[in-house]
């Protein structure tokens, strides 16, 4: 794959289809050509949890274009290979092609189970710690273009020491999943979107999901309302405690 484009996405509300900023790095030849960020009118307006996160606000949203609208400048992304660090970001993307009716297909790839398969030994596998394990240049978090660029350049770096393969046996999607439950945990909090995350992974992966049926139905339930409140998270914590001693 000599060329990609790494992309995140930030959300205004617990809903997929709530994207309200869109960033992106293209890769060519091992190197990143070009970067953009755009600010989107997100579905749903913004809830304040989400703004508090990442600082967008319907201020900054109210005079620009529903993704709908602006697909036709960035339609020419999706026609590459996308590598984006969760797969969060591969939800908000399907959620919005249905939405806005683009009928998108693309390649996916999910950088950060690349990195939970080549090292198993790191603490989690969030941006941050992986930036850090890589000795990569500091970025802002929660920005999209920012977060999008620390991708392609984690990337980068776990094809240097060897693309990782695809996940096929139950063993190594167990390992991912407790990759994915120590990273949750790894700052002793659930939030929102670590929640949905560990959702959509378990809806991807169904024999895990049947395996770990508490978890998976405790998730979907506690976001049944679209919101995860406090004791919801404590809660899922306590669960995912609880679980990460058997695995």
């Amino acid at each position: 794959m000599q060329e990609f484009i790494a992309i995140d996405f930030e959300t205004a509300n617990p809903k997929r289809v709530s994207a309200c900023a869109i960033g992106y790095a293209k890769i060519s030849n091992c190197e990143i050509v070009e970067t953009k960020g755009y600010l989107i009118k997100p579905v749903g307006g913004h809830a304040p949890f989400q703004s508090k996160i990442h600082g967008i606000k319907e201020e900054h949203t109210y005079n620009k274009p529903e993704f709908g609208e602006l697909f036709s400048e960035i339609q020419d992304i999706f026609d590459h290979s996308l590598v984006a660090h969760s797969l969060f970001d591969k939800q908000v993307l399907n959620a919005l092609s249905d939405h806005f009716n683009l009928r998108l297909s693309f390649d996916y790839i999910d950088s950060s189970s690349v990195a939970k398969e080549q090292l198993p030994n790191l603490k989690n596998y969030k941006l941050k710690t992986l930036v850090k394990h890589f000795g990569l240049p500091a970025f802002k978090h929660h920005d999209a273009t920012e977060d999008a660029i620390a991708c392609a350049k984690i990337f980068l770096k776990l094809r240097e020491q060897g693309e990782g393969k695809t996940l096929q046996t139950v063993g190594d999607r167990i390992a991912e999943f407790k990759g994915m439950v120590m990273g949750i945990l790894a700052d002793d909090e659930v939030n929102y979107k670590e929640a949905y995350e560990l959702l959509y992974w378990l809806e991807d992966h169904v024999e895990i999901a049947k395996q770990y049926q508490n978890i998976y139905l405790k998730t979907k339930e506690v976001l049944d309302d679209d919101h995860l409140d406090k004791i919801e998270s404590r809660e899922m914590k306590t669960l995912l405690d609880n679980v990460l001693k058997t695995l």
